[in-house]
């Protein structure tokens, strides 16, 4: 079975040829691609060692996911003025890209040839690692944190046992794996107990520090810079994209201290491995941890298994706890942490204090008892009520799900006679959306028992004139009518502060922007991510991409989301309303700026519980 490429590549007596060696000849890629007779097949076997991507696979792969782009993407008419991207010429630079990229074919006598099979393995290795790279940093261009790719095959993590952060704008150490370092320093011989938490690091492989940083962000995507640098800091000694080409890093501390830490790469047992990253690692003699330091053989049951799993100490935004009295703990339908709740006393004075960590839950349990996600959150509203006690929402690190929680969430704290706008929604007008709109709303029997907000026969027609009158996009709507006071808390009317970072991010970015808007709290932070784009799907359509090779899966964003309008009674609004209301790019801006702190890496986020205090004691 033959594949057809772009360019057939003749190899003779070399084992590979670069397609460097095709740019001294002038053509046009496009429309005029170079014949040269071929006297090695290229077929599905092409990688000596692995599945290797070469210049057509390359070139499918980008055509078909910026195609699905162009077809699906809910923000891409609006990424032009948010951020500017013009997405003609980074079609045509990616696709470009591709074309002049090496290529690395070996032919069949040099198959025969175990020296020139690992030179060629090596070759397509890290040909393949680069096309990765670039894929990650095509996506990134979009600025978008729900746009992102995915490995079908992920390749693993390289590290150190130091994790760092931004504090008071300085990069510094803010986690440790002591145990792992300590391993790390008995295999190279070197003692790095006195890294310690708060260093500050200056510069790494005698690069400055911010140099590497504005490097790594190329990769990452997001729809605000804060929260692309935050990844970029964390990618500095974490990260499983722009691999190392050697199994070092020399960090500089500002003390005068340079270190030089081994790299290690994370290969589980529980990961499917990557053959072409495993290849790259051996070329660098980067140590795998499962060869190294973390497989061992249970002789009782005859396996191998992972012994040794990472146990960093030092900053975790899951320490506030240690702040609080009365802690409860909830955790999710997958036994991970969704809500904490306590008490911070300070000068006296008690405070009710929730984290909201997820919104991707259905129910929350403890040890004893299993209730309803918002339920939990009624219960600790009721209790401040109660007992007339001023809230500290901590919504900083919360990666969103459920849409319908946020406005539930602002319910449960209105007032009783208040009334606020709800979070607004929108579609950019795609054969997708239309065909999964117009199954949705499609009525056998005319009539709805509604009595507010959009009918589903409303939304048709909504969407029937905007693409009668050739629109991009239907307008900003809301399907409920207005926020009011939840109907078991019955009003709460105590002071409220809210914590966000850029790491409150979609549905997170919605429950922000309902507070923002109605005015409810004192917003404490930097501000939220950012986005504006989420997902739809039915059991019949939904918004995944993957490759014909199936080497990436992506989910394409496919509506919007947005601020309330100036109206809470309103419904549609106008014609401006995506530009208008859409929040993509346009996150709420904390009403008071605080950001990470020293005493909040030594003290467990001590310092955002005193600024809330005085916050809320000032208003």
């Amino acid at each position: 079975m033959f594949k057809t490429s772009l360019f057939t590549v003749a190899l003779m007596t070399t084992a590979f040829i670069s397609s460097n060696a095709l740019q001294a000849k002038t053509f046009d890629p496009f429309t005029n691609p170079p014949k040269v007779i071929s006297q090695a097949v290229k077929d599905v076997y092409a990688g000596v060692k692995f599945n290797y991507l070469d210049r057509a696979d390359r070139v499918m792969i980008v055509k078909d996911l910026l195609s699905t782009v162009e077809l699906e993407y809910a923000l891409l008419p609006l990424k032009a003025k948010r951020v500017n991207l013009d997405f003609a010429k980074l079609k045509e630079d990616a696709l470009n890209t591709e074309m002049m990229a090496d290529v690395f074919i070996i032919n069949a006598e040099d198959r025969k040839s175990d020296e020139a099979r690992d030179r060629i393995a090596n070759l397509q290795a890290q040909g393949n690692m680069d096309f990765l790279d670039r894929m990650q940093a095509l996506v990134a261009k979009f600025q978008d944190t729900h746009f992102s790719l995915q490995e079908k095959i992920a390749r693993p993590f390289i590290y150190n046992g130091v994790r760092l952060m931004r504090v008071d704008g300085k990069i510094v150490v803010a986690s440790l794996d002591k145990k792992f370092l300590g391993m790390v320093g008995k295999l190279s011989d070197t003692d790095f107990s006195g890294i310690s938490i708060g260093d500050e690091v200056t510069a790494i492989d005698g690069v400055a520090v911010e140099a590497k940083i504005k490097g790594l962000k190329n990769y990452l995507g997001g729809s605000s810079d804060e929260f692309i640098d935050y990844g970029a800091v964390r990618a500095l000694t974490l990260r499983n994209f722009k691999y190392e080409k050697k199994n070092y890093m020399k960090i500089s501390f500002a003390n005068g201290a340079v270190l030089k830490l081994p790299i290690f790469a994370n290969d589980s047992l529980a990961q499917s491995p990557r053959v072409d990253a495993l290849t790259f690692f051996k070329k660098y003699n980067i140590p795998s941890d499962s060869s190294a330091i973390g497989i061992a053989f249970d002789k009782t049951t005859g396996k191998w298994t992972d012994s040794t799993s990472l146990n960093f100490s030092g900053y975790s935004i899951l320490q506030l706890k240690e702040n609080l009295k009365g802690v409860t703990e909830y955790l999710d339908d997958t036994n991970g942490p969704a809500i904490r709740t306590g008490y911070y006393i300070n000068k006296g004075k008690t405070y009710a204090v929730m984290q909201l960590l997820t919104f991707y839950t259905k129910n929350v349990h403890t040890a004893t008892a299993e209730n309803p996600f918002l339920d939990a959150i009624r219960a600790f509203a009721v209790d401040a009520k109660e007992n007339s006690l001023p809230v500290i929402l901590d919504l900083r690190f919360n990666g969103g799900g459920n849409g319908n929680y946020p406005a539930a969430v602002l319910s449960i704290f209105t007032e009783a006679d208040k009334k606020y706008g709800a979070n607004t929604s929108g579609f950019r007008l795609t054969p997708y959306m239309r065909g999964l709109e117009e199954t949705q709303n499609y009525q056998r029997v005319n009539g709805e028992d509604q009595s507010f907000g959009l009918t589903y026969d409303d939304l048709r027609d909504m969407m029937t004139t905007a693409l009668d009158q050739g629109k991009e996009y239907s307008p900003m709507f809301t399907m409920s009518g207005p926020i009011v006071a939840d109907a078991k808390v019955k009003g709460f009317d105590q002071k409220m502060a809210v914590l966000i970072t850029a790491n409150c991010i979609s549905a997170c970015d919605m429950t922000a922007f309902l507070f923002k808007n109605s005015k409810r709290a004192q917003i404490i932070g930097t501000h939220s991510n950012g986005t504006g784009a989420g997902f739809r799907s039915s059991d019949k359509l939904n918004t995944e991409w993957s490759d014909p090779l199936r080497v990436f899966s992506s989910t394409i964003p496919n509506f919007l989301f947005g601020r309330p309008g100036a109206d809470p009674m309103q419904a549609v609004f106008g014609d401006s309303s995506v530009e208008d209301l859409c929040s993509e790019n346009q996150p709420t801006m904390a009403d008071v700026n605080y950001s990470i702190s020293l005493t909040d890496l030594t003290k467990n986020n001590l310092g955002w519980l005193q600024k809330a205090a005085q916050v809320l004691e000032d208003k």
